[in-house]
C-alpha cells in the first residue's frame, strides 16, 4: 500500500513540476531585473487574481476589484460569476492570510497544489478500479499530458505553419478550474468505490465524501461542476437500464447520492437569481436548441461507447463489471453536456467544456477502457507488458515537458511586460497602504493595458477601464463599460480615425472587444458569433465622435481620477488628460511614471 501511494506521489511531483514551469521560465529570463511577478499564460488569469486579492484584503464577497465597487448595506451589489464561484477563492485566500502571501505570491502555491493533487486524485480514481499500480500511474500521467493534444490545442499547435502554441495545460489556469480538479476525481473515485465496496457504513461514508465534492465543484466552476453532473446522470441511467445481478444495491447508493447532490444546487439557483443583469451579455448567454455532435470529444467517447457495446456483445465482459458502467458514463458525458441545450434552450461557450474539462473526462474513458483489454490479453505477457508501459510513461513525460515549454513561449514578452510593471504596482499598495475602504474610491488611469489589467491584482485602487472589467458586477450596465473605453480612449488623445482603423476587421482586438463583445472576434466563443459589419462600426465611431466633441467636466468627474500611470516607452502628448486635470512632477518606476493627479480648478 505504502509503494502504491509512493508511486502515484511521484506521478504527483512531475505533473507539479511541469505546473511551475512558467514560474521558472520567467525567473530565468529576468534574472537579477526580476520584480516578482506571477507566471501566466491565460489572461483571465488577471481577473481572477484580482479577485483572490481583494478576498485576501478582507473585502466582501461581493467585491469588484476593478471599480472599487463593493457590496454593503449602502450600497448592495447583485451577484457576479465571481461571487457565486467563490469557493475556489477563500481556498487559496485562506492560506494566503495566515502565511501572510498576496495573490501574486499565492498563484504560483496554486498551481503546484493543484497539479499534485489533480494526479493523486486521479491515480486514486484509476487504481481503485483497476488495482494495477503501474497502469494507473501510466494512465495518470497519459490524462494529463493528452487531454489538449487529442483535441489539437496546445503544444501540438506550434508544429502547424504560423501556429501558436495555447493552451498551456488547459486545467491549470487559475484558480479555476485548477484549483478544484482534484475534487472532481475525488468525486468519481468516490462513486466507484461506494459501488464497489460490499459494507454498508463504507457506503454511507462514500455517499457523503461524494456530495462534499459535488458541493465544492457547484460553487466553483460551472463546466466542472455540471461535467460531472452529466457523468453521474449518466452511470445512474446505465445501471438501470443495464440492471446487473446486484443493481438494486447499487441503485440505492446512487439514487441517495443524487439527491444529496441535488441539495447544494438550492442554494446556487438562489444566488444565479440573483446575478447581475449584464452577466449573461458578458458570458456569451445564448438562446439555442441547436445540436452539436460531432466535436472531437464527443467523436471519442462515440468509439469508446461502440467498443464497450461490443465487448459486451462479444462476451469479453459482462454486465457484472461495474466499471464498465463507469466507462460509459465518461464516454457518454461530452454528448450530454454539449447538446444540453436541445432541452435548456441554453448554450453557455461550451468550448469550455472541450478545453477545460470534458476532454479529461472522454480521455479518461479511453485510457481506462485500454486499461481492461491490456489487463485481459497484453498483461500476460509480462515482458512486452513492461516495455510498452515504460515507453507509454517515458512518451508522456516528454510530451508533457513540450506542452509546458511550448506553451509557455508564446508568453514570454507579455509575462517580461507584467513582470516591468511589479514596481509601479507594488508602489501604488504602498500609497494605499492599509486603508482599503479610502483607495476603493480613487480611480487609476491606466495608459498600458497589460498594466490596467494586473494592477488590481496587487493593489486597491480602482481603474478608469481594464478588459477584464466587464465580468464584475461593479458596472451597472454595458454602456458604462464602452463609457469607461470611451474614456480611456480620448485621455490617451486617440480620435476616432484610430477607432474606425482599428475596428475593421477587428485589427485592435481590445477595442473590438470593449465596445462589441468577446464574441465579435473569436467565432468559438459563441453559437451567434459574425464579424462586424461597416454600418456598425460607423455607428460605433460616430458616437465615439459625439463623445470627445462633447467632453465635459461632468465626464471627466466620473470616475473622479486621483492617479495617472504612463508606460515610458509609448509617446503620450496627454493634450485631452491635462485640459482637465494637473500633474504632480511624477515618480519614474521602471518603465511607467505614476503621476499624483488633481481636477483644473477651472475650464
Amino acid at each position: 500500500m505504502i509503494q502504491r501511494w509512493l508511486l502515484g506521489i511521484s506521478v504527483g511531483i512531475i505533473l507539479a513540476v511541469f505546473a511551475v514551469y512558467p514560474q521558472i521560465n520567467i525567473k530565468s529570463l529576468r534574472g537579477a531585473d526580476f520584480q516578482g511577478v506571477f507566471a501566466s499564460c491565460d489572461l483571465d488569469e488577471m481577473a481572477y487574481a484580482s479577485y483572490l486579492q481583494a478576498v485576501i484584503d478582507g473585502r466582501p464577497r461581493k467585491n469588484d476589484p476593478y471599480t472599487g465597487r463593493d457590496d454593503s448595506a449602502e450600497t448592495p451589489q447583485p451577484e457576479s460569476l465571481f461571487s457565486i464561484q467563490f469557493f475556489p477563492a477563500y481556498l487559496s485566500a485562506i492560506p494566503a492570510r495566515t502565511l501572510g502571501l498576496s495573490a501574486s505570491q499565492m498563484m504560483p502555491v496554486i498551481s503546484l497544489f493543484s497539479a499534485f493533487f489533480t494526479a493523486l486524485a486521479l491515480f486514486w480514481l484509476i487504481v481503485s478500479m483497476t488495482e494495477d499500480d503501474w497502469l494507473a500511474a501510466v494512465g495518470t500521467l497519459i490524462v494529463i499530458a493528452g487531454s489538449a493534444l487529442i483535441i489539437g490545442i496546445g503544444a501540438v499547435n506550434s508544429f502547424y505553419e504560423g501556429g501558436v502554441a495555447y493552451p498551456f495545460f488547459p486545467f491549470m489556469r487559475r484558480y479555476i478550474p485548477s484549483s478544484i480538479f482534484p475534487f472532481m476525481f475525488a468525486f468519481f473515485a468516490c462513486l466507484w468505490n461506494g459501488l464497489k465496496t460490499e459494507n454498508k457504513k463504507s457506503r454511507i461514508i462514500y455517499s457523503i465524501a461524494a456530495s462534499l465534492c459535488f458541493s465544492v465543484l457547484v460553487f466553483s466552476y460551472f463546466y466542472v461542476w455540471t461535467a460531472a453532473a452529466a457523468v453521474l446522470f449518466g452511470l445512474t441511467l446505465f445501471l438501470f437500464v443495464f440492471r446487473a445481478e446486484d443493481w438494486r444495491k447499487n441503485a440505492e447508493f446512487i439514487l441517495i447520492t443524487d439527491i444529496f447532490c441535488v441539495l447544494p444546487l438550492i442554494p446556487y439557483a438562489l444566488l444565479l437569481s440573483k446575478r447581475d443583469e449584464t452577466m449573461d451579455k458578458a458570458q456569451l448567454l445564448v438562446l439555442t436548441r441547436q445540436p452539436d455532435l460531432w466535436r472531437s470529444v464527443e467523436i471519442i467517447g462515440y468509439v469508446v461507447l461502440a467498443i464497450t457495446a461490443i465487448a459486451l456483445l462479444l462476451k469479453i465482459t459482462n454486465l457484472a463489471e461495474k466499471k464498465f458502467y463507469f466507462i460509459a458514463a465518461f464516454a457518454f458525458a461530452p454528448f450530454l453536456v454539449m447538446n444540453q441545450q436541445v432541452l435548456s434552450g441554453r448554450s453557455l461557450q461550451p468550448f469550455h467544456y472541450e478545453f477545460y474539462v470534458i476532454n479529461y473526462v472522454v480521455l479518461l474513458s479511453a485510457v481506462l477502457l485500454t486499461i481492461i483489454f491490456w489487463q485481459k490479453y497484453l498483461q500476460k505477457i509480462k515482458y512486452l507488458s513492461l516495455l510498452l508501459l515504460t515507453i507509454l510513461g517515458i512518451t508522456s513525460i516528454v510530451w508533457g515537458y513540450i506542452e509546458a515549454r511550448e506553451t509557455t513561449v508564446f508568453w514570454d514578452s507579455i509575462n517580461v511586460r507584467r513582470d516591468e510593471a511589479m514596481p509601479v504596482n507594488r508602489r501604488l499598495r504602498e500609497l494605499a497602504g492599509n486603508d482599503i475602504e479610502n483607495a476603493k474610491h480613487q480611480t487609476t488611469l491606466n495608459l498600458e493595458a497589460l498594466q490596467a489589467d494586473g494592477q488590481t491584482t496587487i493593489a486597491p485602487f480602482p481603474v478608469v477601464w481594464a478588459r477584464h472589467q466587464h465580468v464584475f458586477a461593479g458596472l451597472h450596465s454595458w454602456e458604462e463599460n464602452k463609457r469607461r473605453y470611451y474614456q480611456l480612449l480620448y485621455y490617451s488623445d486617440l480620435d476616432e480615425v484610430w477607432l474606425k482603423k482599428s475596428l475593421t476587421g477587428c485589427a485592435d482586438i481590445e477595442a473590438c472587444m470593449a465596445l462589441f463583445g468577446w464574441d465579435r472576434f473569436n467565432a468559438r466563443l459563441s453559437a451567434n458569433a459574425r464579424p462586424l459589419t461597416q454600418i456598425e462600426i460607423d455607428e460605433e465611431v460616430e458616437r465615439f465622435a459625439e463623445f470627445s466633441r462633447n467632453f465635459s467636466l461632468a465626464e471627466a468627474s466620473n470616475p473622479q481620477i486621483s492617479y495617472l500611470v504612463v508606460f515610458n516607452e509609448t509617446e503620450n502628448s496627454l493634450k485631452n488628460f491635462d485640459r482637465w486635470f494637473e500633474r504632480d512632477a511624477g515618480e519614474i518606476l521602471g518603465k511607467y511614471t505614476l503621476y499624483k493627479v488633481k481636477p483644473k480648478s477651472s475650464q
